[in-house]
């Protein structure tokens, strides 16, 4: 059943608005940009939208719908899901708010109507970026739309999750499954975590969290995943716990809990938004590292240095090259440049001497992961550097690359994880982000 949220044949937007701006306008031309199947609007008081034929209500369309997506007021939207109901459609999302997050708990319990599969209310619904379906309210113009990728994102927070894609979107990473999930009236987190450890498309698992729906089947279903998961657990704070309740009707718990559990567990606990976006690249890119010992190999010698601060911190360790390691790196470094690990290639660097650095170093038994830091800023280095990088991914070992720079650097970036290479703007952030890789 939850596979109809993603892969409907058919959707029918039921609150659907002739007018610009409006979330139920905003939802039929996101929709219709992206989604191939079938989509009808469902206004009473209009005959045709956005160039698609409406109807006054979801039973007077012949055909069968897959997908339904509510944004009629709060207080229709119980006399909707019957409708929906009649109308023997299987899965719904409420993207209506004026529920439990404002105290009205009882009225959201009348939602859950049996053979009905909800997600929401009170959410922005779904986006997969392979089927596409996108029930998003907020315009292209204001949120970039990610490709194609291996995370899927789950969320208590639509307007954090929003963000989310659009900052992934900007910076080229790809994601396959977005989920809002609201107030929780039905679908929750666990149920969703089921579905995508079993989705081919999902390689990392992506949850924001205030609270967990239950405790007790959040435990035993994470003991049995096969994907990894991050996650990044809000209301840490004796505010922000308080803040929990009031955004999405939901109690927080102990923060200092979750955080043991997600160790015993070993789920990657994010502490930050951007290690939520950086540990999940990592993980839905690239393999897992066999052991703690990485080479960090840059054209920027202070950087290099910094990379090797934050990866002693971690606990990774930087073994020395091995002795035909050096011979190689012998044979093509120049001589005021030291074949050691941090390998410094030096400021002249060119595309040819990364390629023939890493061939050596990815070869080394000594190592199990690299942290390439390729500062483009060099006049010496082109953008063949893409396909330098693009090539060392046959030798099967673990890597990331860390880019600083403006727009030229990040089109370069944007390219690399288009191939499924993870770049991070920082030194320490790279680190931090192989170190996840660790078994």
């Amino acid at each position: 059943m939850i596979e109809k949220f993603f892969n409907p044949e058919s959707v029918a937007v039921i609150g659907a608005s002739r007018r610009p701006g409006k979330v139920g306008h905003a939802i039929l031309e996101s929709l219709k940009k992206s989604f191939p199947g079938k989509i009808y609007p469902v206004n009473p008081e209009a005959v045709e939208i956005l160039g698609l034929k409406a109807y006054p209500s979801v039973l007077d369309i012949k055909e069968k719908i897959d997908l339904a997506v509510i944004c009629v007021p709060a207080e229709k939207v119980l006399s909707v899901l019957k409708e929906c109901k009649k109308k023997k459609i299987k899965a719904v999302i409420i993207i209506s708010s004026g529920f439990s997050e404002i105290g009205r708990k009882k009225e959201e319990e009348k939602l859950k109507i049996p053979g009905l599969r909800i997600i929401g209310p009170n959410c922005v619904g779904v986006f997969d970026a392979y089927s596409g379906v996108d029930t998003l309210f907020m315009p292209h113009t204001r949120l970039q739309r990610p490709g194609k990728g291996g995370i899927s994102f789950i969320t208590q927070s639509g307007a954090f999750g929003s963000a989310i894609l659009d900052v992934a979107a900007h910076y080229g990473t790809g994601v396959s499954k977005f989920v809002s999930i609201g107030n929780r009236v039905d679908v929750n987190e666990i149920e969703l975590m089921k579905f995508l450890d079993g989705d081919p498309n999902t390689r990392c698992i992506a949850l924001y969290l205030e609270s967990v729906s239950d405790g007790r089947k959040f435990i035993e279903t994470v003991k049995k995943l096969k994907k990894p998961v991050v996650c990044l657990k809000a209301g840490k704070s004796k505010t922000g716990v308080k803040a929990v309740s009031s955004h999405t009707g939901s109690l927080a718990g102990s923060y200092r809990i979750y955080s043991s559990v997600f160790k015993q567990l070993n789920i990657v606990e994010a502490k930050t938004t951007e290690e939520l976006i950086d540990f999940s690249k990592a993980l839905s890119m690239q393999p897992k590292m066999k052991s703690k010992r990485i080479a960090i190999v840059t054209d920027g010698g202070g950087f290099g240095i910094v990379a090797t601060d934050e990866a002693e911190k971690l606990g990774l360790e930087l073994p020395e090259f091995s002795g035909r390691t050096v011979k190689k790196l012998r044979e093509f470094l120049p001589e005021y440049a030291t074949p050691s690990n941090p390998l410094d290639l030096t400021g002249d660097s060119d595309s040819e001497r990364y390629r023939l650095a890493l061939e050596a170093v990815f070869s080394d038994p000594n190592i199990d992961g690299v942290v390439v830091i390729a500062l483009l800023q060099i006049a010496t280095l082109d953008e063949s550097i893409v396909d330098v990088l693009i090539e060392a991914k046959v030798h099967g070992k673990p890597f990331v690359v860390c880019a600083t720079g403006g727009s030229y650097t990040l089109s370069v970036a944007r390219r690399l994880e288009s191939f499924g290479i993870p770049v991070y703007p920082t030194p320490e952030r790279a680190v931090r982000a192989i170190n996840v890789l660790r078994s």
